[in-house]
């Protein structure tokens, strides 16, 4: 007798194994992921690698690795810090292993950072991880031309490993002191790499998903930096704030049809008011960004329930690439 039911069960694991990296190298990288910690991301696992033994000490992370057998650092010796980078290879292998993105986080113009970070991506690449994101800050001029220019020459040559690259560049932030101009790249590293990693985490409200953060990443466009910007507030300001889109870009782009890939992800309670919520939409699309990009654009939307949002507040993440 033929059997007509069909259903059929479905077993899903009770603990989820994180899907995602996020590595700092260096210790100006590993106090930035410290701080990412804040972020709560769900899936993701943290860790950092360097080789002053003092400055890992001080980080709460559980994940953390020592490179090399003194603990002393790299004394700035980019050499030294790829020679002892050889050798913990089954390290980062066990860190990005089942991953399908891995963030890589490093501050250029340090040792550690600079001379291990083209073994951790060639990693990442012989394990054919999905996703490869290369996040890095570059040194103020202040701190000399040459270290300057080795850390541009340097991010060159690693990014044909990766498949997205952030950058925050310490000689355009408007900060007057150093510890300003610190605070303020760790900041915007953050904000990027928190947004980046929920988009992928959270669950979207609309059709999108993984596959459209990579085709975002690679295709319709010959760059991988992308741009990243923020913002926050009731419909009245964002209105205002988002009707000149172009000022919230950097002065590479000279007018919109210079984006050649572009992802919204808004933010907002869902006890929000219905009536506001479509208002809100309506606005983007047919005031604030749709109407004013070229229909070669390639544009991505997510939504995504934030219940620790005011009921009213919506936040918008916008990431760009240019042609």
């Amino acid at each position: 007798m033929e059997d007509n039911n069909l259903e059929f069960p479905f077993v899903f694991p009770k603990e989820s194994k994180p899907v995602i990296s996020i590595i700092g190298i260096g210790g100006g990288a590993g106090r930035i992921v410290n701080k990412i910690q804040t972020c709560k991301l769900t899936d993701t696992e943290l860790s950092v690698f360097g080789m002053n033994r003092k400055e890992m000490e001080e980080l709460s992370l559980p994940h953390k690795y020592l490179i090399g057998a003194d603990g002393l650092g790299s004394g700035n010796d980019r050499s030294l810090a790829e020679s002892e980078c050889q050798k913990i290879s089954p390290s980062i292998e066990k860190i990005i292993t089942d991953k399908i993105l891995s963030c890589f986080i490093v501050c250029l113009g340090g040792g550690t950072g600079e001379g291990c970070i083209r073994a951790f991506l060639q990693k990442a690449v012989d394990m054919q991880i999905k996703v490869k994101l290369l996040v890095v800050t570059l040194p103020h001029s202040s701190e000399g031309l040459e270290k300057r220019e080795n850390a541009l020459r340097l991010l060159d040559e690693i990014g044909k490993l990766v498949d997205g690259i952030f950058v925050v560049d310490y000689d355009v932030l408007p900060c007057s002191t150093i510890s300003d101009l610190y605070n303020e790249a760790d900041r915007k590293v953050i904000s990027f790499v928190c947004s980046f990693i929920n988009m992928i985490v959270k669950h979207s409200l609309i059709c999108f998903d993984f596959n459209d953060v990579r085709s975002f990443l690679r295709y319709y466009s010959d760059t991988k930096f992308i741009d990243f910007f923020m913002l926050s507030g009731n419909i009245d300001y964002l209105d205002v704030e988002l009707s000149d889109l172009l000022k919230n870009l950097p002065t590479k782009y000279h007018t919109l049809d210079d984006i050649s890939n572009l992802i919204v992800a808004i933010y907002y309670n869902r006890d929000t008011n219905d009536d506001l919520v479509r208002k809100f939409l309506d606005m983007i699309v047919s005031a604030d960004i749709m109407n004013k990009l070229t229909k070669d654009t390639q544009t991505k939307w997510t939504m995504i329930h934030d219940p620790d949002m005011e009921k009213n507040i919506f936040r918008i993440d916008i990431f760009t690439k240019r042609n």
